[in-house]
């Protein structure tokens, strides 16, 4: 007969084996969960992975597509810069032959427009306005280039009016037409002929007639004279004084008449600029006594800007020029010179400071201009530059009226 004890026992032992066997069907439920999960995401990597296999799948198609397109691109680009090449060089070709035939068609022309040796020996006979010349017209070939060359070319000749007794008639200045002539055929005979001298009074009308006929030898660069009797140092367009008291000293050639002119001169040293230092323009060259006396010209034939002054001269009428201007070292000093209105404009670096007209009475000794240049102090030193651009001019200002 079993004791409590023994109950007791044998229901532990039924709980032992009650836990024992929950333990175990728990473990294989939670390995069956484990293994099921695992199966799960096997499934969802095996269906990414096919997916990334798809994608690369297609951009690696994309690229195919695109290089194939990329391909025919570059074919059809070479194919086009062939064509563009073709038809390049084949302008090119036709160009050069119109160049080609263009040239040939001027060389024809200009030998058409000048007058051939063939025909040099025929003579002319003109009537300038009145006066009556003859002339062969070998003398018209000694200037290239020149409009009376063209003038009477096969060209030309047709065009060139003649009067009631068949005379070539040229409607120029018959004095400065006849000083051309004797000029040309003395050319004809010596290349290196020298210009004849004009007269003042005739200087305007040769400056125009000369520029209107192309006649290279009597437009001639100006510069400072070479020849003078001064203690001055020249060289170039540069000018220094060597020695107390005044030396004048002028361009070798006066202004051109044709038109306005201008000249300018940059003060390189002026030791004392009150007073002792005068540029400007005279009616000739000074000569004599008159390279050592600046009152002596400006009586009566030049205008002059004197440095810490102002202007001097008898032949001024009216003026409104700046007084006072001290031209000190680095300065610009310039000069115009109006044909129109027979007026001179003055410009301090480049900035207008007035203008000044010319007595009635002075035109005559005024019919050409020199540029002149007076220094007193040693160690005075300019640069004139008698070609100074036009656009480098300041504006034009009013002009008083004498």
């Amino acid at each position: 007969q079993e004791g409590p004890e023994s109950g007791d026992r044998r229901d532990a032992g039924q709980q032992c084996r009650a836990g024992h066997a929950l333990a175990v069907m728990t473990s294989a439920t939670k390995r069956r969960d484990e293994a099921h999960k695992a199966a799960e995401n096997e499934a969802i990597i095996e269906s990414s992975f096919r997916r990334l296999l798809a994608s690369v799948e297609a951009e690696r198609e994309k690229l195919r597509e695109t290089w194939k397109q990329i391909n025919e691109e570059r074919e059809n680009t070479t194919a086009e810069v062939d064509r563009l090449r073709l038809d390049t060089e084949e302008w090119c070709r036709k160009e050069r032959r119109r160049i080609e035939a263009e040239w040939k068609r001027l060389d024809k022309l200009t030998e058409k427009m000048g007058v051939r040796s063939a025909e040099a020996e025929d003579s002319l006979n003109i009537n300038c306005s009145g006066q009556l010349l003859s002339l062969p017209k070998k003398t018209l070939c000694t200037v290239e280039g020149s409009y009376l060359n063209q003038m009477f070319s096969d060209a030309f000749i047709q065009n060139v009016p003649r009067d009631a007794e068949g005379n070539f008639f040229l409607d120029f200045n018959p004095v400065c037409f006849r000083i051309i002539v004797k000029y040309l055929e003395s050319r004809s005979l010596r290349p290196d002929a020298p210009v004849p001298f004009v007269p003042p009074e005739q200087q305007q009308n040769m400056d125009l007639l000369v520029e209107a006929l192309r006649l290279k030898p009597f437009l001639r660069n100006n510069r400072i004279s070479p020849a003078h009797s001064t203690s001055l140092l020249v060289s170039g367009g540069t000018v220094q004084a060597t020695v107390h008291g005044w030396q004048l000293i002028s361009t070798q050639q006066p202004l051109p008449m044709s038109g306005s002119s201008y000249f300018e001169v940059k003060i390189l040293a002026n030791p004392d600029p009150k007073g002792g230092l005068a540029i400007g323009v005279c009616g000739h060259m000074p000569q004599g006594t008159e390279v050592n006396s600046l009152r002596s010209i400006t009586a009566d034939h030049a205008v002059l800007y004197n440095s810490g002054n102002g202007l001097i001269g008898g032949p001024v009428s009216t003026e409104n020029v700046e007084k006072g201007i001290d031209l000190l070292e680095g300065s610009v000093l310039g000069v115009k010179h109006d044909i129109t209105t027979r007026s001179l404009q003055w410009y301090h670096n480049r900035i207008s400071i007035g203008s000044c007209s010319i007595k009635a009475d002075s035109l005559e000794h005024l019919r050409v201009l020199f540029p002149v240049f007076a220094l007193y102090v040693p160690g005075q030193k300019i640069q004139v530059d008698l070609d100074a651009p036009l656009e480098r001019r300041p504006p034009k200002v009013s002009t008083p009226k004498p």
